[in-house]
């Protein structure tokens, strides 16, 4: 029993760390936004990084496995076939 309760009291830290990163995470950005914080791109990605774990947290603590929790990492490229082809061909011409 004391087991279960030691859970519970983690369970509510973790879902309060995700509460706090989410928050924290979206209003950096927010102030970014209107300029009262420095606009770089190191700060941002950090403040971005931070609200996807935020996310994945949650996700997890809704139930979902790691592997579903963290797709919102998958970076999908989208590739044009004419634009590889002129990639290619400037690839191509350098090495003269």
């Amino acid at each position: 029993m004391i087991n279960v309760l030691k859970a519970i009291k983690t369970i509510k830290k973790i879902e309060q760390l995700q509460k706090e990163m989410h928050t924290f995470s979206l209003a950096f950005l927010a102030l970014q936004d209107v300029g009262l914080m420095p606009d770089d791109e190191k700060s941002k990605a950090k403040a971005k990084a931070m609200h996807d774990v935020s996310h994945m947290i949650k996700d997890v603590l809704d139930g979902k496995s790691v592997d579903e929790a963290t797709e919102r990492l998958s970076i999908k490229i989208e590739v044009n076939k004419d634009d590889e082809e002129v990639e290619q061909e400037e690839d191509d011409n350098t090495r003269d």
